[in-house]
């Protein structure tokens, strides 16, 4: 979550957000931390451990709603177009494919403690 100002930064001319309308599930840097805790604590697994956010929602649409919980006036407009970082990215790019540990803070709960922060 905490790229998501800067994913809007990236993909801004002027006060227009162009991005793609992909899958994206962010996760909280202390959702990651909690989780790569107990990974890190646990049984080796001899594999790959997947993490997400809880919510899996169109790319454009999220970045949308934080912008508008920060009171960010800019527009986010979806545009199958748009690149991320400057690469294409599929409607799965950004989301685990299989299983996965999910972090338990919402966009919502996650704007809530970092303004409680500022």
């Amino acid at each position: 979550m905490e790229f998501l100002r800067g994913i809007a930064d990236s993909s801004a001319d002027g006060n227009i957000v162009r991005l793609p309308p992909i899958l994206f599930q962010p996760i909280a840097a202390d959702d990651v931390a909690a989780i790569v805790a107990e990974v890190a604590l646990a049984p080796p697994r001899g594999g790959i451990v997947e993490i997400a956010g809880p919510e899996r929602v169109r790319f454009n649409e999220i970045v949308a709603r934080y912008l508008k919980a920060i009171g960010d006036p800019r527009q986010v407009v979806r545009d199958p177009e748009a690149r991320y970082w400057g690469g294409r990215v599929e409607e799965r790019s950004l989301v685990p494919l299989g299983e996965a540990r999910l972090g338990h803070i919402d966009l919502d709960e996650w704007v809530r403690g970092s303004q409680a922060r500022a």
